[in-house]
């Protein structure tokens, strides 16, 4: 395939918005069961890009795309071009009836799972030939309305997942040594979710990356999207004469922190004695100021009532054994090998949605939701949210309705700690397909309607408007922040959130086992004598069968979990524990959203 893509800008970066691209065919009669005509573009009503590809044209024989087809089952086919046209020859019937979600990636994976529609993706270290463009990826995603198609036609504009990176190197004069070598680091292997145009670099591994060379002292490479914080120790390295010069990534790169998929920055360096300018600002993480205002305090999350940890008198937290959890103890921190738990009470307002089937096999009773920990994590923060603005919910309910007569009738706040149960997490599990997801998402649709969740059928999104949309139509008050992988950020993140009265959620990057993300809530934060973040306590929706015992007696399954937290200068990560298998990289906040509730029922906020 011919690609002639990212847009070059004056400026050091630009963006394309790579991850906004739904959109829905809906005009025209239907023009029998004919077959379908695929034309892959690269333009896009929400794109401000001017990619030039011209439909099928830009494509050559062997070129293979994969199409997802999203439905009951979701399907997966790979269309390859043959003599000018894509096969296998697919009618309108072979796609579906109504509205049909489809996404479309380049080039095509054999290995895909249709039931997971997350795949793997590889930057090549070698890019100084065919690995430049093999280290691309193409998405596109949209719901066509197959009744009303106007012909045969459907066209799904791409958009590029990766980042390019470009470098002009020269040195005080303006010339180019001959010897000049470049490389750049960056992280090599990760998943990108083709629905939900997600992509996270997984494995935590850096690489010294060859990138192309254009023409003398002009070098390009496509890099995965990644945090700039994890650069500040050395970035882009450059050789000649013997010495080595390193460029340390900048804090931002315009307003972002972070390298944005299908957006280009341009690096225009220049050689002096042993290094490369200009040089970024120093890390901020490594010599950040104490916090007195945070030292030694221990904060439970707004509303939360729960005995904190007792770190300046550990040896009071016993030790039970895994054998007997039925004689875990309740309202007390205690101690099982290297866990510290606390076990839920009634009252204590903290929440632990738990899976059926935490493990992929589904092999016990109950849900199919090994991939649901974000709908699992969306339900504990929706939990809180509706338990501490109960009074305006009712207040709400008498004014705009009966919650019974929704389609679906809202399920209740209340959360017992029987099973696994809760009525918001049984609604997600019921509606939703067993895929990952976005728990901020989870939220803002739950609340609102707006935001895409992965559902088992479009009628339920056309059915569906949200539980209080009538004061929160387009007010999203769950938000998910990628920008970071460093201490500053984090710790700025949590400080905010428990300032301002929010529940906080968090993305774990799992560096093992081939690299995956799991999404967690957090209920309570520890800070050290710095001021900064020492520890967590957490909630794991994976974990209600981790105690399993023959012939043993009933016991609580809903635990909060306290783990230390540690900042690696080397990598520049936030670490959950005391290696490096488990790190933060995304931070949820939920605000509870009383100014728009105070204004609706002032008579409520003077109760």
């Amino acid at each position: 395939m011919k690609r002639t893509a990212y847009i070059i800008l004056s400026a050091v970066m630009s963006a394309a918005v790579w991850h906004g691209c739904q959109e829905i065919d809906e005009a025209g009669p239907l023009s029998g069961d004919g077959y379908v005509d695929f034309v892959f573009t690269g333009t896009s009503p929400e794109s401000k890009s001017d990619i030039s590809w011209d439909g099928t044209g830009t494509f050559t024989d062997g070129d293979r795309v994969g199409l997802y087809v999203y439905g009951s089952p979701t399907r997966h086919i790979i269309l390859t071009m043959e003599n000018g046209k894509w096969t296998p020859d697919l009618r309108k019937s072979d796609i579906g009836t109504g509205k049909v979600t489809l996404s479309a990636y380049y080039p095509a994976r054999d290995d895909v799972d249709p039931v997971m529609n997350r795949h793997e993706h590889k930057v090549m270290a070698d890019q100084s030939g065919e690995g430049y463009e093999a280290s691309d990826m193409l998405w596109s995603h949209k719901t066509v309305d197959m009744d009303a198609l106007p012909g045969n036609r459907i066209e799904l504009p791409f958009i590029h997942g990766m980042h390019r990176l470009n470098i002009n190197v020269s040195d005080g004069n303006g010339t180019v040594p001959d010897d000049i070598s470049v490389k750049i680091i960056n992280e090599t292997e990760g998943s990108f979710s083709i629905y939900l145009g997600t992509l996270n670099a997984t494995t935590g591994d850096k690489e010294s990356i060859t990138p192309k060379t254009l023409e003398k002292g002009r070098y390009s490479a496509m890099l995965f999207p990644s945090e700039l914080s994890a650069y500040r120790t050395g970035w882009v390295e450059v050789s000649s004469g013997g010495k080595t010069a390193v460029y340390k990534a900048p804090e931002k790169i315009g307003e972002y922190a972070s390298l944005q998929c299908g957006m280009e920055t341009t690096l225009n360096l220049r050689l002096g004695d042993g290094s490369v300018t200009p040089d970024p600002d120093p890390d901020p993480g490594s010599d950040m100021e104490p916090d007195p205002e945070y030292a030694g305090r221990t904060c439970w999350v707004y509303g939360v009532d729960a005995p904190v940890y007792p770190r300046d008198n550990e040896e009071s937290v016993k030790e039970y054994s895994s054998l007997f959890p039925e004689e875990f103890p309740e309202g007390v921190w205690f101690k099982e090998k290297t866990f510290m738990y606390l076990s839920w009470m009634p009252g204590s307002m903290w929440f632990d949605c738990d899976k059926d089937n935490p493990s992929s096999n589904n092999d016990r009773p109950g849900y199919h939701d090994s991939n649901l920990c974000w709908a699992a994590s969306a339900s504990d923060l929706i939990h809180w949210w509706m338990y501490h603005n109960r009074h305006y919910i009712e207040a709400y309910d008498r004014k705009y309705g009966n919650p019974e007569d929704y389609i679906y009738p809202r399920p209740s706040a209340d959360f017992t700690g029987e099973g696994t149960g809760s009525e918001v997490f049984d609604l997600f599990r019921r509606i939703c397909r067993n895929v990952g997801g976005v728990s901020s998402s989870g939220v803002n649709w739950f609340i609102n309607g707006l935001e895409g969740v992965p559902l088992n059928s479009s009628s339920i999104d056309d059915d569906f408007n949200g539980y209080f949309t009538e004061l929160f139509d387009n007010v999203n008050l769950a938000v998910t922040d990628r920008r970071f992988s460093d201490k500053p950020v984090f710790n700025s993140l949590v400080k905010e959130a428990l300032e301002n009265d929010r529940a906080i959620g968090i993305t774990q990057s799992i560096h093992t086992g081939g690299g995956s993300i799991h999404s967690m809530v957090v209920w309570g934060v520890e800070f050290g004598d710095d001021g900064y973040v020492s520890a967590i306590y957490y909630v794991d929706s994976n974990d209600h069968f981790r105690y399993e015992v023959n012939g043993g007696g009933n016991f609580q399954r809903h635990r909060c979990i306290r783990t230390p937290i540690r900042y690696d200068e080397v990598t520049g990560r936030v670490y959950m524990g005391t290696t490096n298998a488990y790190s933060i990289s995304a931070v949820t906040t939920v605000d509870l959203g009383r100014e728009v509730w105070e204004a609706a029922f002032p008579e409520v906020a003077r109760m």
